[in-house]
């Protein structure tokens, strides 16, 4: 008896033992479980609160961001972008072949003109002495350099090209400017010494764009200066002369940062010191007007939009024209209207031309009797093409245009396109040009082209548009992970305030 008794004893301490220590280990347990449940709760507010808050702020703060990456400051990657364009940038350049010169000039025909090219540039840009300055503006030049590239041309610059003597027409310009019959005649007399009897030359095409040449007609202009004031500014005859690894072409440009103030973001301020150009009309200057590189963010949903070409000292504006589409990339296409060279701000004081024409001898010092438009006279008066023959303008192929992309006014496509001419009349006084017709001759004319290469518009798409479109949505899956997350705690923590244990008492 006494033998059964120990031996329940024994198994109810035992017994009583085991409790204890599964009340100890539930306690852990339950202690662990309390900590759990509390960091699952607080995650799930975190999680909850974090995804509904971005979701709803997230258009806001990536605009943000994206005004920050826009606007230009040193060492960042719109700086390395804006200070070196980092694609391709093409300059086609046509010029005219004058076939019939002896017929025009001495039965009257009308000139025949014969496009040659195009001659293709690679051409390369460079922001050089760049300086930022205290009121949110950047100072630079820059330099340009142009590469010929064969392979995208349609000929050679060893190609033979008939065109005027421009050193004639401004020789003709000085002489009826003084208005002296002796200096006609003396004049008249140099052009026989030197065997000059053509108002003409022939030249290859790359003496006539880059290169350059020498005319004797410079050393006649030399000893005449000897006997009353006449100068003739080139030192060698070349439509584009001396701008090949220069920086004068464009000048010293002020523009705009974008700091404190995004929507001022490449527009420019003053080139050469100047904020406006004296000789227009004020709603002609270049004020609110893009330096090319950089856009205001909300430009591509103006209605027009204006562009500085320091070539003409003047800028271009553009209308809103359609959308369309650049490597899956949705852009806004500008075009340049009849409005740009109408003339109603760029009168000489001689008068207004017709429209579709502009002289460029408003532009600063620019004595020469060059005058601009559109290629093939597109969009000009019907007079000036049917003063010569070969002129065929068309839309596809001589707009100027531009299209943005549509959110951030990103530059996709680019087609500037400028023709040069010539204004040629007869001066009865000087022999060499007595028979010359009076018309605008077209001499060449060219297309700076820019596309946005495939590997950039695939990184601006995704910053454009998958970014915007897919990160809310991210958002929103944090937000409802951070939903589940407290139901699934809320569970627990009601099953655990229901949860009863039972430990048996020993006695």
């Amino acid at each position: 008896m006494v033998k059964l008794y120990h031996l329940t004893m024994s198994h109810d301490i035992e017994e009583t033992e085991r409790l204890i220590t599964a009340k100890d280990e539930h306690k852990d347990s339950k202690c662990c479980g309390f900590w759990c449940q509390l960091v699952l709760s607080l995650l799930g507010i975190i999680f909850l609160f974090t995804g509904i808050i971005m979701a709803d702020l997230w258009p806001q703060i990536f605009n943000n961001i994206m005004k920050n990456k826009l606007e230009l400051e040193n060492n960042t990657l719109t700086y390395e972008y804006w200070k070196q364009i980092p694609a391709p940038l093409y300059m086609s350049v046509y010029l005219f072949n004058w076939t019939n010169p002896e017929a025009t000039l001495q039965t009257g025909d009308l000139p025949i003109l014969q496009q040659l090219g195009p001659y293709v540039f690679r051409e390369n840009r460079t922001k050089v002495n760049v300086t930022f300055n205290n009121n949110e503006t950047v100072t630079y030049m820059q330099l340009k350099s142009w590469k010929f590239d064969q392979s995208l041309s349609n000929g050679s610059l060893s190609d033979n090209v008939t065109t005027i003597n421009i050193v004639v027409n401004i020789l003709g310009e000085k002489l009826q400017a003084l208005n002296k019959h002796w200096i006609y005649v003396l004049t008249n007399y140099y052009l026989k010494l030197s065997n000059i009897n053509k108002p003409y030359v022939t030249r290859t095409a790359g003496e006539l764009i880059f290169d350059g040449y020498e005319d004797p007609l410079l050393d006649i202009a030399i000893k005449l200066k000897a006997f009353f004031p006449i100068d003739i500014p080139l030192k060698k005859v070349g439509w584009l002369y001396g701008m090949n690894m220069s920086t004068s072409s464009d000048g010293l440009i002020n523009m705009y940062t974008g700091k404190n103030d995004i929507e001022n973001v490449g527009l420019v301020h003053s080139v050469n010191y100047n904020t406006k150009l004296n000789v227009f009309k004020k709603d002609c200057s270049y004020s609110n007007a893009s330096a090319g590189d950089l856009w205001p963010e909300h430009t591509a949903m103006q209605p027009n939009m204006s562009i500085y070409i320091p070539g003409i000292c003047s800028a271009i504006t553009m209308l809103n024209n359609n959308y369309t589409y650049i490597n899956g990339i949705k852009g806004i296409e500008f075009v340049a209207g009849s409005d740009v060279f109408n003339n109603t701000c760029y009168c000489p004081t001689s008068g207004c031309l017709l429209p579709g024409v502009r002289p460029l001898s408003l532009c600063g010092d620019n004595a020469l009797p060059i005058f601009i438009s559109f290629p093939h006279f597109y969009l000009a008066d019907k007079s000036y093409r049917k003063s010569v023959i070969g002129m065929n303008p068309n839309r596809t192929l001589h707009e100027f245009k531009m299209i943005l992309e549509n959110d951030y006014s990103i530059p996709l496509e680019v087609y500037a396109r400028i023709q040069f001419n010539i204004k040629v009349k007869p001066i009865k006084e000087l022999k060499i040009l007595k028979n010359m017709p009076e018309i605008y001759l077209p001499v060449f004319w060219f297309s700076e082209s820019f596309k946005i290469p495939r590997n950039m518009s695939d990184q601006l798409l995704i910053v454009t548009n998958v970014l915007p479109m897919f990160v809310p949505y991210v958002w929103l899956v944090l937000a409802l992970s951070g939903c589940i997350m407290l139901v699934f705690s809320t569970y627990l923590w009601v099953s655990r305030k229901n949860e009863s244990f039972t430990i048996l008492d020993p006695m």
